[in-house]
């Protein structure tokens, strides 16, 4: 059975990091290019321990991938329902981790196949994760750490609401090992006929 995983977290909580240690399990992923922007879309994946093909949503060729990447919430729809068709998606987004919205409306069609997943990265963790980015970045400005520490109850609540509003499917992902254990989650819905 497919599976549709999306990954929640603020930011530095290790999002992106997951989408493109996915995609290393396969040597050659494949990049599936938008047709009008001649950019990728979405990267299919070959994984030894999966039967499926595994569908990672978004374009990853800046530091910071994912569905945030793709302005219109439409291309994120319909990326979702056109990759969903064919094989297990994985998708992540700082703005997709705080709200339900439309793209919440359309995972209700997948039922139980639709799994949200929350990083549980500790706050220090994610604002350590930023700053460097922003050193990267050649940004020396000091981090003002409260845009992230709000996000982090934002995504608190959706959870809460999930859980408890909405009755959908949900999981804590650890930080120490987030891609074996999105792997599992993928592995129990092979394993299901």
């Amino acid at each position: 059975m497919r599976c549709i995983i999306k990954l929640h977290g603020t930011s530095g909580s290790g999002k992106t990091t997951v989408a493109r240690e996915l995609m290393k399990l396969d040597p050659n992923p494949r990049p599936l290019l938008n047709m009008a922007s001649r950019k990728p879309e979405a990267y299919e994946a070959s994984i030894p321990s999966l039967s499926e093909l595994v569908y990672i949503l978004g374009p990853y060729t800046a530091t910071c991938g994912g569905l945030d990447s793709l302005s219109d919430v439409n291309d994120h729809i319909r990326l979702l329902q056109r990759y969903a068709e064919i094989g297990h998606v994985f998708y992540e987004g700082l703005l997709g981790s705080e709200y339900y919205g439309r793209i919440g409306k359309v995972s209700e069609a997948y039922g139980d196949q639709h799994v949200f997943a929350f990083l549980d990265t500790p706050i220090e963790v994610c604002l350590a994760r930023v700053q460097a980015r922003r050193v990267a970045r050649g940004n020396t400005k000091p981090l003002n750490p409260s845009n992230t520490v709000g996000r982090v109850a934002k995504i608190e609540r959706l959870r809460y609401r999930l859980e408890n509003e909405f009755k959908r499917p949900t999981r804590t992902i650890t930080y120490l090992s987030p891609t074996e254990e999105i792997l599992n989650i993928y592995r129990e819905y092979d394993a299901i006929a």
